[in-house]
């Protein structure tokens, strides 16, 4: 066992309140999950709304993050799902998901339950590759719905798909 994990409410944070370490061992997990660009990242982590870390005492073994996407990436999302995906509809981006893969199996929903309950009263949009049925599950329980069509990945083989959750 991987020892108790902590529910420490300070696991959830505007990224201006993370130490350097903190951010830099945030931005290393979303590079190891092999799912983003790097180039621009750490600045896009410090823009963040929020951040989620889960930890098994003192060891990270996983992330998260509440995204404010840019015009261009909330654009390209759109015309790869092809349907619209207004920002004052949809301001926040679910992302940057990643477990270590030796502590997998049901981290995720902690991880992403605890960002959205910090901006239940916003919509929120996230993209899942096509075959990662463990994400799907933990978008549906948490209110996002799989909306649009599949569309090719510029990061890897497999299609993404989009999933909304409307405002509270």
């Amino acid at each position: 066992a991987l020892g108790s994990m902590t529910t420490d409410p300070r696991a959830v944070k505007d990224p201006k309140d993370c130490s350097v370490a903190e951010l830099a061992e945030f931005e290393a997990f979303v590079v190891a999950g092999g799912e983003v660009t790097p180039l621009g990242l750490s600045a896009r982590i410090r823009k963040a709304y929020c951040l989620s870390f889960l930890r098994t005492e003192e060891c990270l073994i996983g992330v998260a993050g509440l995204k404010r996407p840019s015009a261009n990436h909330r654009a390209e999302v759109a015309k790869g799902a092809g349907l619209a995906l207004p920002e004052s509809q949809f301001p926040l981006e679910l992302g940057w998901v990643f477990v270590l893969p030796g502590a997998r199996g049901g981290k995720s929903l902690a991880l992403c339950t605890r960002l959205v309950e910090k901006a239940s009263d916003k919509g929120i949009f996230a993209t899942s590759r096509s075959d990662n049925g463990a994400m799907h599950t933990t978008l549906e329980r948490l209110g996002f719905a799989h909306v649009g069509h599949a569309w090719p990945s510029g990061q890897n083989p497999n299609d993404l798909w989009l999933f909304t959750r409307p405002a509270a």
